[in-house]
């Protein structure tokens, strides 16, 4: 089981994407992770509906600290 942070949850209901998607998009990644900032991880992936979604995970991979539809 993943764990949201408020912040990661907080964007999620501001940009309507569920958990639900946030899975789906971890599973079916676009390219390889990416650093980021502060030990943090980028992974890019298809959600339901072909919507991209940028999910930034904490240093030790399990827990989301924010995520983003790409392009809206």
């Amino acid at each position: 089981m993943r764990d949201y942070n408020p912040h990661a949850r907080k964007r999620m209901r501001e940009r309507k994407i569920s958990e639900a998607d946030v899975e789906a998009a971890l599973k079916r990644r676009s390219g390889n992770p990416r650093p980021g900032d502060k030990d943090r991880t980028v992974v890019y992936g298809y959600a339901p509906g072909q919507r991209i979604l940028k999910i930034v995970l904490e240093s030790d991979g399990q827990t989301v600290r924010s995520v983003m539809a790409v392009g809206e």
